[in-house]
């Protein structure tokens, strides 16, 4: 009785993981469309910051479900028979496959949104609101605390340090995502070879 309490614990822990990989590939599908339509519409510096979340969520979910469809490929061996073995073989190359592709789609809006972060200009997104129009009430007479130029130049480095750092942390999640669909294609080879062996036996 105990072993086939296990068996059961087993099974439901199985589809358990599969609905999981359903659920997170449908939000990832969400998500992609959501980023896809900021990427067209991407302005202010709050715009870009919060695509920037979206993607690193995105692929965040890509990883993790890519992780628990390691463990929906181990449950195949826990199978009771040769039919459940290749319903569960068939069931894996789905939500592989739907996987795959929901990566591929993603790492393309990625990519648009890399394009639109590259073209952004690197200047005036901090600029206090009202400083000109306090310079003019003011006569321009005082002299100004700091250098303007040196605080323009500052300025400018800040902001082109905080540019290669998004589009380093960008480029490392769109290698992220193809690791997830050259790594899920590389299982479903290895899969489908290991089966026709079996099958010529």
């Amino acid at each position: 009785m105990a072993q086939l309490g296990g068996a059961r614990d087993a099974d439901s822990f199985y589809v358990q993981d599969c609905r999981q990989v359903q659920n997170n590939t449908h939000s990832i599908q969400t998500l992609t469309g959501q980023i896809s339509r900021l990427v067209g519409t991407l302005e202010a510096e709050k715009d870009f910051q919060h695509c920037r979340k979206m993607v690193d969520d995105a692929v965040r979910q890509a990883s993790e479900t890519k992780t628990i469809l390691a463990r929906i490929r181990e449950h195949q061996h826990q199978a009771q028979n040769a039919a459940e073995r290749n319903n569960r073989r068939m069931m894996y190359q789905k939500l592989s496959d739907n996987l795959a592709i929901t990566a591929r789609v993603l790492e393309d809006v990625v990519r648009r949104f890399t394009a639109e972060e590259r073209r952004r200009p690197g200047g005036g997104v901090f600029e206090a609101p009202g400083m000109a129009a306090a310079d003019m009430a003011g006569g321009n007479d005082q002299k100004p605390l700091l250098s303007t130029t040196a605080g323009d130049q500052s300025m400018d480095a800040m902001l082109q340090n905080d540019k290669v750092q998004t589009l380093r942390r960008v480029d490392e999640d769109m290698l992220c995502l193809q690791r997830i669909y050259t790594d899920l294609a590389a299982t479903a080879d290895e899969q489908a070879s290991a089966f026709d062996t079996l099958e010529s036996h």
